[in-house]
């Protein structure tokens, strides 16, 4: 049931209406209520509906005002319907620049004649294919070490040329 639903079936009851959430409903009226509690009378039930009445209404007027619906929706159900976060745009165009430069250092880098023909191969293998350290040295049958000894200085080379 829906809190207007609720506040109405209460208002028109004689009884009070407790609205469990899986939809049923159980009413309790005012001989079933002095069976069970003989020291109250009629007046303190008819307080107790007055407060009902109330409690309803004012969560029937709490789900119009801020349209706070009920939904059979579950957590996992609203949370997939949430489009994914994109980056702020400044930090999008950042990123960007930065690739830009990269790239720019790298060709530079490439193009200056500074790398030999091994580190030429080994720039390209880790910085453009994305190999690991370990592909490379088992392809060119080199010591690990070796080949990151030579990244290194490759990266030191390209950080001086990004900044020239």
């Amino acid at each position: 049931m829906n809190s207007k639903k609720e506040w109405l079936a209460n208002r028109d009851s004689d009884g009070i209406v407790y609205c469990f959430a899986d939809g049923t409903t159980q009413v309790i009226r005012l001989e079933d209520y002095l069976l069970e509690n003989p020291e109250y009378t009629a007046d303190d039930f008819n307080k107790i509906k007055l407060l009902s009445d109330e409690l309803f209404y004012m969560q029937n007027r709490s789900d119009d005002q801020y349209s706070q619906k009920k939904s059979p929706a579950d957590f996992d159900t609203v949370t997939a319907m949430i489009p994914a976060s994109e980056p702020e745009p400044c930090i999008a165009v950042l990123r960007r620049e930065q690739r830009k430069i990269a790239i720019r250092a790298a060709l530079f880098l490439l193009r200056s004649g500074k790398l030999s023909l091994r580190q030429r191969r080994r720039f390209v293998a880790y910085f453009l294919h994305g190999k690991s350290v370990s592909e490379i040295a088992r392809t060119e049958a080199v010591n690990r070490s070796s080949v990151w000894r030579g990244l290194h200085k490759i990266t030191a080379q390209l950080q001086s040329a990004e900044l020239n």
